[in-house]
């Protein structure tokens, strides 16, 4: 995103209170016109309260939310300029998709004519021409959703909220539906905010992920960012699969792991020596080495376990001189059948040293 677009979005110093409980502490970010944004924790982590702050469902106890320049915080949510989509859908069971998808524009005085082509054109939209007349009992659990996303859009809002909008289909669906609604967006250029505690729908679907934990932003930034750089152990472990690894720092850049001194690319934390820290480093990005070679950063393991995952294999190891260390790599099928791997087979396993991070133990 360029620096000098506007931010279409700035939530400044917010925060919420619920009687003593802190929902949300100080939560500053913005959001750039045409951006797809998750905000992505664990339950209880503040992600809805902040969704519903910006929305006036909730109004936030201090601090502002300010859209398209305007300062919006105090207003009701009819005054705001938003579509929302929940995780249950909230169609009027009653009414049939023509009367659910018009329902926010007759409540705009606008002419019949000119509703019956919206609704039409919004059908075609998410994919579901000739059902005006059905009523929400009779659709699937996707149908309603994409309903659900379509009524949202019905009054041609400057900004899209989806509160969990995928967590209550099936796994197929929610695949396929993600991807539909990450077309729609770009196809629309709506700005747009998501809440979700998925984070393969984080990472497949936002432009920047704000992780959150107990009220406060733990990281904001790409996907790929937040995947390959986290910024805390707590982002480490929420986001993907990650190894936890107790160590003691020997210098600046040289950190002991049982036996096994390891050489750190470029460490984030300024380490002092016998300080304990914490070595992370992810399945994927561990790699095998020959046993014949002593090369840097390579220790002696035997595999324990194997677990099929179909795309690849996870295979729990046994490092020497660390008997308990927990240590999981993964890989894919045609690298098991080379080197005919199963378990109880001594491999070499290196430790990349610009894919470790290391976090101080507090």
């Amino acid at each position: 995103m360029e620096q000098e677009q506007k931010p279409y979005l700035q939530i400044e110093q917010l925060s919420k209170m619920f009687g003593t409980f802190k929902a949300l502490s100080e939560i500053s970010f913005e959001v750039f016109e045409g951006e797809f944004i998750c905000f992505l924790g664990p339950s209880g982590c503040g992600k809805t309260t902040l969704l519903r702050c910006i929305a006036g469902l909730d109004i936030q106890t201090s601090g502002s939310v300010i859209q398209a320049g305007k300062d919006i915080s105090v207003l009701p949510p009819t005054a705001r300029d938003f579509g929302i989509v929940f995780q249950s859908y909230a169609l009027f069971p009653n009414l049939n998709v023509r009367k659910n998808l018009a329902y926010g524009l007759e409540n705009r005085k606008i002419k019949k004519a000119e509703i019956e082509n919206r609704v039409q054109e919004l059908l075609s939209l998410v994919g579901l021409p000739g059902h005006e007349e059905k009523y929400p009992a009779q659709l699937s659990g996707g149908q309603q959703q994409r309903i659900a996303l379509a009524r949202a859009l019905a009054t041609w809002p400057g900004l899209l909220l989806l509160d969990e909008p995928l967590s209550a289909l099936d796994a197929k669906v929610r695949v396929h539906l993600r991807h539909e609604i990450k077309e729609l967006q770009k196809q629309l250029g709506i700005t747009t905010i998501m809440v979700t505690h998925d984070q393969e729908e984080a990472l497949t679907m936002a432009d920047r992920i704000v992780v959150m934990d107990h009220g406060t932003i733990a990281q904001a930034g790409s996907p790929v960012d937040i995947y390959r750089n986290p910024a805390s152990e707590f982002v480490a472990d929420f986001v993907g699969t990650m190894n936890f690894l107790p160590a003691t720092a020997i210098t600046e850049s040289n950190i002991r792991l049982g036996e096994l001194e390891i050489e750190l690319d470029n460490s984030a934390v300024k380490m002092t020596p016998d300080q304990k820290v914490t070595l992370c480093v992810r399945p994927e990005d561990l790699l095998l080495g020959q046993l014949s070679d002593q090369p840097s950063n390579s220790a002696k393991v035997a595999v324990e376990g194997l677990e099929f995952l179909g795309a690849f294999y996870r295979a729990q190891l046994g490092m020497e001189g660390f008997n308990d260390l927990p240590l999981t790599i993964d890989l894919p099928p045609n690298i098991i059948d080379k080197h005919e791997i199963k378990v109880g087979a001594e491999l070499a396993v290196i430790f990349p040293k610009d894919r470790i991070h290391v976090f101080s133990v507090s």
